[in-house]
């Protein structure tokens, strides 16, 4: 019984760790569309005045940035401040910040940071979660950089590197 029970025990693990292995491939199915289209999704957000923005509104031949946050987010918080801290190195850069979170929130973290003071970021809330869907976000901040063709540069799932996020602004390619 024991040989019986020692024998299961062993193929239960093998097959465990099999599954594991394979979790690690990821196939063309298993992509965010991000990682599949490659372009910025067609969206519109509401702004804090009540306007919308759509991606139509972009500027032409600027690189973007789209930066999926939380108000309540302390690591959201703290890239908004490096993003601020290093605003005049990214002025070749459109930012996009987009939450789902409520109005309300997404107004008092635009009024707490001054958003409408610089030109180059323009905020939003996404009603229709476009964005956590096109980017299958898990964790905030999520951020995807594009170049002047709309085309996917990188993608920051644990935050931006800012240094490397400055020198890809400096290239406008």
């Amino acid at each position: 019984m024991r040989l019986l029970l020692l024998i299961a025990f062993f193929s239960l693990s093998n097959l465990y760790a099999l599954a594991q292995d394979d979790s690690n491939i990821q196939s063309i199915d298993t992509l965010a569309p991000f990682q599949k289209t490659k372009v910025i999704p067609t969206f519109s957000i509401q702004q804090p005045d009540s306007t919308w923005f759509f991606n139509t509104n972009l500027r032409e031949k600027t690189p973007v940035l789209i930066l999926y946050f939380s108000p309540d987010c302390g690591h959201c918080q703290l890239e908004t401040d490096e993003i601020l801290g290093h605003i005049n190195k990214l002025q070749n850069l459109q930012i996009v910040m987009v939450t789902s979170r409520s109005f309300e929130d997404m107004v008092t973290f635009a009024a707490r940071y001054k958003i409408y003071k610089f030109p180059t970021i323009v905020m939003g809330r996404d009603p229709s979660y476009i964005f956590s869907k096109y980017y299958n976000v898990k964790f905030t901040p999520f951020s995807a950089l594009y170049n002047n063709r709309g085309k996917l540069v990188k993608y920051y799932t644990k935050g931006i590197d800012m240094n490397e996020l400055i020198e890809i602004a400096k290239l406008k390619k």
